[in-house]
């Protein structure tokens, strides 16, 4: 879910939105005018000479606006059919794999006492 959104805004997984810039990373994901880092939104915030990590015509064009606005139409839909699928799948799949699951703690893991059912 949380790499759908990130991908949807800012154009990056989860982990490049939130890892890229600190503690000396490089920003290797989110390393262009319209994938962003939360350290380019934030030092943008801070500093905004920066550009957010824009190039400098992008940046004076369209900005972080236009760079959330791009992704969400190239990763939008998507992103949303994760967000809305990944769910219901889990749920499918986790009632078609009771019965096999009953089966294994009643056969299993209750006779030999482990106390922890899968």
């Amino acid at each position: 879910m949380a790499n759908a959104t990130t991908q949807a805004f800012f154009g990056v997984n989860a982990w490049s939105f939130f890892t890229d810039g600190w503690f000396g990373r490089a920003s290797p994901g989110s390393g262009n005018s319209w994938k962003l880092s939360l350290n380019e939104l934030v030092m943008g915030a801070i500093d905004p000479s920066t550009r957010s990590g824009m190039s400098a015509s992008y940046a004076s064009t369209a900005g972080i606006s236009g760079a959330i606005q791009k992704n969400i139409k190239d990763n939008g839909m998507a992103s949303l059919a994760t967000v809305v699928l990944a769910p219901v799948a889990g749920k499918l799949l986790k009632r078609l794999a009771r019965k096999p699951i009953n089966d294994l703690n009643r056969m299993v893991v209750k006779p030999l006492g482990l106390g922890v059912k899968i």
